[in-house]
C-alpha cells in the first residue's frame, strides 16, 4: 500500500494532472469526432496548469495550511495546553523528517532535503531553549541508504547535539506511523512537534487520532515576496508550481487519511 501510494500520489500533482487533461484532449482532437471536448479539456489543462504557476495564487492555496498553526514561542508554551503545561516540564521535541537526498557522496548536511533542514534547525533552536530537553528524531529506511533519522542526528551531532540528547525513531515510513512509534517514547508527557508548517495540520490530526496531544511548532512558512507585484512575478513560474504542489500532495493525504480512517 505504502509503494502503491507513493506511485499513484504524482499523478495527481498539478503538472501531472494539468498534461494528463492537455493529452486527453489532444487524443479527442486527433483521433475522434468530439473537438469541442477535446479543445474544452486541452483549455482546462492550460488554465489549470497556468493559474498554479503564479505564486499569487498558489501560495495563497498554501496558507490556507499554513495558516492553521502560528510559529510556537516558547515563552507562551504553556497557554498551548490552557496553562496545564509548565514551559520547564517539557522534555521532548520531536522533529518528524522531511525526506533525504539520497547522495551519500555528498557532505552530511546536503544529505538531508530542503524540508528536513528547515525541520532539524528549529527542533535545534527549541531544544536548546528548554534546558534538559531531548530531540526525537524520526524517520526511517526508505527506498535506499540508512534511515532518514540516523542521517538527521549526524547533522544535529555536527551543529553540537550530543548523541545523549537525541533518541532516534527509525521505524516509521510514513507520516502515519509517526505517532504509533513516538507513543512509547513520550508515553504521557508533553512534547513538542515540529515539522513543515504546510505539513502541519495532517500530523497533528493523526497524532491526536493516536490519543496524543503535542505542542505544534510549525517551521518554513511560505512568505511572498517583498516586491509582490515587480514584472518577474506577473509570469508564471516554477516556484509558483512548486507551492501548489505542496499543497496539492497535503490535501491529498488528508483526503487519503480520512479514507482510511487514520484521522
Amino acid at each position: 500500500m505504502f509503494s502503491l501510494k507513493k506511485f499513484l500520489a504524482p499523478m495527481f500533482s498539478p503538472v501531472s494532472l494539468c498534461v494528463e487533461l492537455m493529452a486527453f484532449g489532444l487524443v479527442l482532437l486527433l483521433f475522434s469526432r468530439k473537438q469541442k471536448t477535446g479543445k474544452f479539456f486541452v483549455a482546462l489543462g492550460m488554465i489549470v496548469l497556468v493559474l498554479s504557476s503564479f505564486e499569487a495564487v498558489s501560495g495563497r492555496f498554501l496558507q490556507t495550511l499554513e495558516s492553521q498553526y502560528a510559529p510556537l514561542n516558547v515563552a507562551e508554551a504553556k497557554s498551548q495546553q490552557n496553562g496545564r503545561i509548565p514551559t520547564d516540564s517539557i522534555k521532548w521535541v520531536v522533529v518528524l523528517a522531511g525526506g533525504v537526498a539520497g547522495d551519500q557522496s555528498l557532505p552530511i548536511q546536503l544529505q538531508i532535503s530542503h524540508y528536513s533542514r528547515v525541520r532539524l534547525m528549529e527542533g535545534i533552536r527549541l531544544y536548546r531553549l528548554l534546558p534538559g530537553s531531548k530531540l526525537i528524531l524520526t524517520g526511517g529506511i526508505g527506498f535506499d541508504g540508512p534511515a532518514e533519522a540516523t542521517t538527521l542526528s549526524r547533522v544535529a551531532e555536527e551543529l553540537g547535539v550530543p548523541k545523549s540528547d537525541m533518541v532516534l525513531e527509525v521505524e516509521s515510513r510514513d507520516t502515519k506511523d509517526h505517532p504509533l512509534y513516538i507513543r512509547p517514547i513520550v508515553k504521557e508527557e508533553p512534547f513538542i512537534l515540529v515539522t513543515s508548517a504546510f505539513h502541519m495540520p495532517r500530523a497533528m490530526k493523526l497524532f491526536a487520532k493516536q490519543g496524543l496531544s503535542p505542542i505544534p511548532a510549525p517551521a518554513g512558512h511560505w512568505k511572498p515576496p517583498k516586491e509582490f507585484w515587480s514584472p518577474g512575478n506577473l509570469f508564471p513560474n516554477a516556484s509558483g508550481l512548486r507551492l501548489a504542489e505542496l499543497a496539492t500532495h497535503e490535501y491529498m493525504g488528508l483526503t487519503w487519511a480520512s479514507v482510511r480512517g487514520q484521522i
